[in-house]
């Protein structure tokens, strides 16, 4: 166990959870600050990060056999920039190689004008590896060593934490709702709650089920806050007192943007922050869209009514309610979204392909909803029962009819169309779900009302924020609807034109041109570069399905050279895999999620094999909506969207190689338009600068 306070904010309980860690130093709430002493923030920060600085000391402290401390001129130059921007209060776009130790050069100056000026910071990360990299390692470290208290958190959405009330009434009342499997799960986690000191569901030694845990979790909308017996050992009560203790919060994009979209409609439930560091900052526009959009599905929905009423199982909160029109109202809603859904399926026809397939939902149609009115119907019942019922069941009830009633609002809005500026369309699962989706063509406008007017500084920082021949901003600018901000691309320390060797393969077919063919020998062209390493091999997809006939054709023949051949999706989780690589001799195919957030340094990864350059679907839905924005400024859609996405997404792949000043190893590109098309220089371009090898050979430059 960890020890330590943590937070976590009263936060939708759909979003994406994060990972347990650690806080640092911490201090009473009425106990002042002492202050650093009054310098030049910039050069304090590269003070405290020089070689004869303390953190050097306590780095040294920690592994006194180790390498020792390392001063880097590039992190002592992005240090000087952050703690600049804060002090001035100025946005900025800062690009960091890979090796630079951005985490340090971030960390530093940010706690330092926290402290010095009482003022709070959140440090914003795409993936749990980061995350878990910061509270457990990064942080820790810098409580050590910094001559002034250190106090932060980690930010975990509400949903993540047990509520001891809701699992009393579970455990004592509620045995009816549960099979046996649940039963015994539910016991698992009483016993575990006496012991938990954090009390979040990634504390259990198990997977819990997702139909216990919702049963049992701090839900938003479903708590008696002072009113509740269990008040003082609270968990979660615990996380939102150290909220306002904390001059640095850890959290994800997600939360972010969870709080940020509730934050235009007079909402929020983070507390006030006067900076943002957005650490991965190259995957912010698509959480934007995500969250200043609309989701809703036929399984969610029909999720919902379940936990109220199920009639084949005879369970759910309603079922021994002596109210029968709260039953009549759960069928009635059930018809209607089983028909709606089905209606909305015909109307959009290819959703029904399943697979993930998307399918726009045509301009300026308006989807035929009897549902939102049974919903919101539903809704008013439960509210208005609610009111006769007393205690924790007219919690629950009450819970349970503002999901509802928030299902209905949204769905409405997007069958109505009232979504200004948002392209909708339909999602089929291979399970047969179907879900409707709505975003923003363009988060600019959004962001610039919710992220960048209302706070003092906002740095966004990522190994991959520029692209082009010469590399560039202006992209992401656009994108991300930030005029005003300063710009610096800070070089990696590493020597990639010794550590590192690209290979472009250039005699393949055309996968655009011809994607059986490509698909045919791309088997054999991923067998002939991984015996180059002897595995030790990232093998990188954009295509669940490409990836899984890939590892499939080529496992016995890895096996049989006695290679771990390691699937994503397959069964472990993304850190058990990595686990197991770690261990050498392995070969892992991965899509999306390792193309970046990745590290895995020395011996055990030698080898990145691209076998497709990672350009966007151009048929999806918001990608063709984009492309026709673009196309109504004067712009060409894939010179200036397609092309610079691409150029960021293959300069993350190309990064998972080197990871270390001693690493080594092979970049292969089996995708023959990286040589052959007017392109490929441009993508190449934003590639660190390393000896190429083309197979086959050709004269000149390709």
């Amino acid at each position: 166990m960890l020890p330590g306070p943590y937070f976590g904010p009263p936060e939708p309980n759909n979003q994406p959870e994060t990972r347990i860690g650690c806080a640092g130093r911490t201090r009473a709430v009425s106990e002042p600050h002492p202050r650093p002493p009054a310098a030049d923030p910039a050069a304090a920060a590269a003070a405290l990060l020089a070689a004869a600085g303390p953190i050097a000391s306590a780095f040294t402290a920690r592994d006194p056999g180790g390498q020792g401390y390392e001063e880097r001129p590039q992190q002592l130059d992005m240090a000087r920039r952050v703690a600049g921007s804060l002090a001035e209060g100025r946005h900025a776009l800062l690009e960091a190689g890979t090796g630079v130790g951005k985490t340090f050069a971030y960390l530093v100056p940010a706690l330092q004008w926290a402290i010095a000026q009482g003022k709070r910071v959140a440090v914003v990360t795409s993936t749990i590896a980061l995350q878990e990299q910061l509270v457990r390692r990064d942080l820790p470290l810098l409580a050590e060593a910094l001559p002034f208290p250190v106090d932060f958190a980690l930010v975990k959405g509400r949903g993540n934490y047990i509520c001891l009330r809701r699992l009393s009434r579970a455990a004592n009342g509620q045995g009816a709702l549960f099979e046996d499997e649940e039963r015994d799960q539910l016991e698992a986690i009483r016993q575990w709650a006496y012991e938990t000191q954090e009390g979040s569901r990634q504390d259990l030694p198990f997977q819990a089920l997702g139909s216990v845990w919702e049963q049992v979790n701090a839900e938003q909308g479903n708590c008696l806050g002072r009113q509740c017996p269990h008040y003082k050992g609270c968990h979660y009560q615990h996380s939102r007192q150290r909220a306002h203790e904390a001059s640095l919060l850890v959290l994800n994009h997600h939360v972010l943007m969870a709080d940020l979209a509730m934050r235009r409609h007079g909402g929020g439930f983070l507390p006030e922050l006067d900076a943002v560091i957005i650490d991965e900052a190259h995957d912010l526009e698509d959480t934007a869209a995500e969250h200043l959009g609309v989701r809703v599905s036929s399984r969610g929905v029909l999720y919902q009514l379940g936990r109220l009423w199920s009639p084949r199982r005879g369970k759910g909160l309603l079922a021994a309610h002596p109210d029968r029109r709260l039953r009549d109202g759960v069928e009635k809603a059930r018809a209607a979204a089983r028909a709606f859904f089905d209606h909305t399926r015909d109307l959009l026809g290819g959703a029904a392909a399943g697979d993930g397939r998307t399918t726009p939902v045509p301009d300026g149609a308006h989807l035929p909803d009897e549902l939102s009115p049974r919903l919101s119907e539903l809704a008013s019942l439960l509210i208005q029962s609610a009111r006769d019922d007393e205690g924790e069941a007219k919690l629950e009830i009450g819970a349970r009819a503002r999901n509802l009633r928030a299902l209905a609002d949204g769905l409405g809005s997007l069958a109505r169309n009232e979504l200004e500026g948002q392209v909708r369309w339909g999602e089929m699962s291979s399970r047969g779900t179907l879900a409707l989706h709505s975003a923003p063509v363009d988060v600019g406008l959004l962001l610039g009302e919710v992220l960048w007017e209302p706070h003092h500084a906002v740095i966004l920082t990522s190994a991959t924020l520029s692209a082009g021949k010469p590399p560039s901003f202006d992209f992401m600018r656009r994108r991300l609807g930030l005029e005003d901000a300063d710009e610096a691309t800070i070089g990696s320390p590493f020597d990639y034109t010794r550590q590192a060797r690209l290979i472009l393969r250039h005699d393949l077919p055309d996968p655009a041109r011809d994607g059986r063919a490509y698909d045919a020998e791309l088997p054999t062209a991923v067998w002939d570069a991984v015996r180059r390493t002897k595995g030790g091999a990232f093998v990188l997809f954009t295509s669940n399905a490409s990836m899984r006939r890939t590892a499939e054709a080529l496992r016995t023949e890895l096996e049989a050279d006695g290679l771990l051949v390691l699937v994503q999706g397959d069964g472990l989780e993304r850190p058990a895999m990595l686990e197991a690589f770690r261990a050498g001799d392995a070969v892992l195919f991965g899509v999306a999620s390792f193309w970046q957030g990745v590290d895995v340094p020395g011996d055990a990864l030698r080898h990145v094999v691209i076998t497709r350059l990672p350009f966007e679907v151009p048929s999806h839905p918001l990608q063709v909506a984009r492309s026709k924005r673009v196309t109504e400024a004067g712009g060409n859609p894939f010179r200036d969207l397609s092309m610079p996405t691409a150029a960021l997404r293959l300069k993350q792949g190309f990064g998972r190689l080197i990871r270390h000043s001693g690493d080594q190893g092979l970049v292969t590109i089996l995708d023959p338009r990286i040589v052959t098309k007017y392109y490929g220089s441009y993508l190449l371009a934003g590639l660190p600068d390393c000896p190429r090898e083309y197979d086959p050979e050709v004269h000149g430059d390709g």
